[in-house]
């Protein structure tokens, strides 16, 4: 009997101490996972800003969780409604692949691709491949970007 009760006694500790691990895991997870939604809400890390070569400011949007952010890359940009873009604009009036910015022989590209209702630059409709300039403003949409490099 004596060794029945010692070994509810272990059992209960080895439960109550599992039970708290477990509890501590869970905890460890759902920040883990709150931090990588937090860092990939723009699909940009927003940390790159200093070591960016350029930026998309976003200066007005219809998607409040648009406003004033920043977008760093260095060598390619997409943006679009679709959710692989790196830009995700949720509004009707943009394309699923909307626009793209590409780095070519150190300038940076901007291309209209196809979308419906075009591509802004400076108020005038992009009709081709366009070399962005340091303060040129682009429109996509209800969105508004400012180009800085």
């Amino acid at each position: 009997m004596l060794n029945a009760a010692f070994l509810l006694q272990i059992l209960s500790v080895v439960l109550q101490y599992g039970i708290l691990f477990i509890l501590y895991y869970f905890l460890y997870l759902l920040v883990r996972f709150m931090y990588r939604d937090l860092r990939a809400e723009g699909k940009v890390d927003i940390r790159a800003v200093d070591t960016a070569e350029a930026v998309l400011t976003v200066l007005d949007a219809g998607d409040e969780r648009l406003r004033s952010r920043r977008f760093a890359f260095s060598t390619a940009i997409s943006i679009g409604r679709g959710s692989e873009n790196d830009i995700v604009i949720e509004d009707t009036y943009v394309s699923h692949h909307h626009a793209v910015i590409e780095k070519t022989n150190n300038l940076y590209v901007i291309e209209d691709l196809k979308s419906v209702n075009h591509t802004y630059l400076n108020d005038k409709v992009l009709l081709k491949k366009t070399v962005l300039r340091n303060g040129d403003i682009i429109k996509i949409g209800l969105a508004t970007f400012k180009f800085e490099r």
